[in-house]
Order: C-alpha cells, then sequence, then structure tokens
C-alpha cells in the first residue's frame, strides 16, 4: 500500500474522490484521518471547508504505469517549432522549441493504443526576459513526458490510458517542485489570483481525459499523429483556439489531398479555411481595440487564418516519416502570430 496526498479540487467530494480511486468512502475517511494531523480529522461525510487536501492510502499495484506496457510498432521523431509574434510588420517576439519523442502502438483488446513519451525538450526565447516564463512551460510538459493514449473517428484523444500516473506527477509538482520554480514563487506573490488559476485549471485538465486531451491535441505532433491516423475523410472541421483572441474558436475547415504517391510512401497535404460565417466578426473588432489598438495605433483591418500541413506516411509500416506545418493568424498588416513546425523520423 501507499499513501498519497490528493489536492481537492473544486466540485469535488468524499463519494466522489472514492470512487475515482476504487475505494470505500469509509476507507478513506479512515487512512486520511490517521495521517493528517489533529485538526484536520474528518467528520461525517462532508469534506471540511478548511481542508486543502487529502491523504489516500492506495493500492500501488493497480496503479496502471505507462511502462507496463510494450508497443509492437515504434519510432523516433525529433522536431522543430518555431514561434513569431510580428507588430506592424516588425518581429516581437520568437520562440524556439526542439524536441524528440519515442512513438510506439499496439492492438489490444480491439482497439490501438499509442504512446508518446518526450525524451528531450530544448528551447530559446526572444527577448531573454521572458525564459523564466517559458522554464514554467517546460516543467508542466516534463509532467507530460509519457502519454498512453487512444483516439476517435473525429482524430481527437478518446481516452488517456495512464491518466492516475499523469494526475499523480501533477499532484507532486504543485505540492513540491512548484515552490523551488522563481518565476512559480514571483507570480504567486505578485498575483495569486493567477496562480490559483493555474492551479484549477491544471486540476481540471489532469484529472479529465477529455480536458488533457484537448491540451495535448494543441502540441503539433500529437495534431498531425491525430489526423495521420483518420481512414477514409478527406474532408473534416476541426476547432482552433485563436492565439490572438481568448474565448475565441476557429472553425477551419479541413480538406485533404495526395500530393505525391510514390513507391513505399504516400505525402498528403491539409489545408484548412476559417468559416468565417461562424465568426464572432464583432467581438473580434472590439478585441481587437482593447488588446491592440492601444500599441499598434492602426485600425482594424481584416481577420485571417492559414492553415496548411504536410506529411508522408510509409505504406508498409503505416509510420509518419516527415512533416511540416505553418499556421498563421494575423490582423492583416497590424498583428500576426506564426508557426511553423517540421517533424522527421530518425534513427531508434
Amino acid at each position: 500500500m501507499e499513501i498519497i496526498r490528493y489536492e481537492i479540487q473544486k466540485g469535488d467530494t468524499l463519494h466522489s474522490i472514492a470512487e475515482k480511486y476504487e475505494i470505500a468512502v469509509q476507507d478513506l475517511i479512515n487512512s486520511h484521518n490517521q495521517n493528517c494531523g489533529l485538526t484536520n480529522v474528518i467528520i461525517g461525510d462532508k469534506i471540511p471547508i478548511h481542508l486543502k487536501s487529502i491523504f489516500l492510502e492506495i493500492d500501488s499495484s493497480r496503479q496502471f504505469q505507462a511502462s507496463d506496457l510494450t508497443f509492437t510498432k515504434r519510432a523516433r521523431y525529433r522536431c522543430e517549432l518555431n514561434n513569431v509574434i510580428a507588430i506592424d510588420g516588425k518581429p516581437d517576439f520568437s520562440a524556439q522549441t526542439k524536441t524528440e519523442y519515442l512513438y510506439g502502438s499496439k492492438k489490444q483488446n480491439g482497439d490501438i493504443l499509442f504512446m508518446l513519451k518526450l525524451e528531450d525538450y530544448v528551447n530559446s526565447i526572444q527577448p531573454q526576459e521572458m525564459e523564466a516564463a517559458f522554464y514554467l512551460i517546460k516543467e508542466i510538459e516534463m509532467i507530460r513526458d509519457v502519454v498512453v493514449y487512444t483516439q476517435n473517428e473525429e482524430g481527437e484523444i478518446k481516452d488517456i490510458i495512464n491518466l492516475d500516473e499523469l494526475s499523480g506527477k501533477w499532484q507532486d509538482f504543485i505540492l513540491r517542485k512548484a515552490a523551488e520554480i522563481p518565476f512559480y514563487n514571483e507570480m504567486r506573490s505578485r498575483d495569486p489570483e493567477t496562480i490559483r488559476d493555474f492551479i484549477e485549471n491544471g486540476n481540471r485538465e489532469f484529472s479529465d481525459s477529455k480536458e488533457l486531451g484537448k491540451v495535448l491535441a494543441k502540441n503539433m505532433l500529437y495534431h498531425i499523429l491525430l489526423k495521420s491516423h483518420l481512414k477514409n475523410r478527406d474532408q473534416f472541421s476541426i476547432l482552433q483556439q485563436s492565439q490572438l483572441f481568448p474565448d475565441i474558436l476557429l472553425s477551419v475547415d479541413v480538406s485533404r489531398t495526395v500530393v505525391s504517391d510514390q513507391g513505399n510512401t504516400v505525402t498528403y497535404r491539409l489545408t484548412g479555411t476559417v468559416d468565417k460565417k461562424r465568426l464572432d466578426h464583432d467581438k473580434i473588432v472590439r478585441l481587437y481595440e482593447e488588446m491592440y489598438q492601444p500599441i499598434i495605433k492602426y485600425s482594424f483591418t481584416e481577420f485571417n487564418f492559414i492553415y496548411r500541413i504536410t506529411y508522408t506516411i510509409e505504406k508498409t509500416s503505416g509510420l509518419l516519416m516527415d512533416a511540416t506545418a505553418s499556421l498563421k493568424e494575423q490582423v492583416k498588416n497590424n498583428y500576426e502570430s506564426i508557426t511553423r513546425f517540421e517533424l522527421r523520423k530518425v534513427e531508434l
């Protein structure tokens, strides 16, 4: 048996926590009361208002670990992601992130399990003053270093098999490691509400496959792998979070075409067009005037979004061989967010 400290999340009850860990409510109360201080004892069937965490005694042998699986189809990918923000046509911010992932897949119980393991992560930021914030981002990425998942027919993550393992790593990060990061401590003292939101968002993401799946799908490698596994789907739609405007979701109609089909490889191109009929144009103009016009001075012009992905599949193995992606979101001539991504399969 193993004692863990569970960080209480908004909406939690003793019943919901017990159900999540497949233990009886009374066993949960007993294990907590045996390991907590006198002032944190649980009496009755409700979580005391002042309580921030609960001690749980769980059978560690029942917890799934990603290392428990052996994947039959494997590959290693090196990726390079470049992000640029341009204001009035001039670069204002740039970030380059280089990563290496081990990929695996296997059939199990009529489903296909996919695995991605982050093996290396290196980034550089301009201006350098923002490096401290990106160090925190890197630490969050390392929590998600190994993910085992399934996907649905829509090219979305359906279930994260090792969610409990990832949730435990998140709880450990918040309880221990976060306090060692200078930027986290600075934000906690300067803007505690932002840190509370950060923790609440993390609690929500790491406790639900659907929520964490949405976050992972923003990673270009996950995104391309998910779409490359779609069968017989040459037309589909995606919802893309705007990089320029909070709370704006872009509905993008994507078409897939074959660029080349030679020998043992086939190359596809995904081309996306934003559905402007579903775009809240007035809200975008209002947000631009609030967020960017005071800096840029120029009035709102025209909103555009460009989505282009090209990838090559090896026919015999079905493995992704290489890919490039180009995403651009802009208020024409005024403000641009540009993403360029490349990946290549390397030796195991």
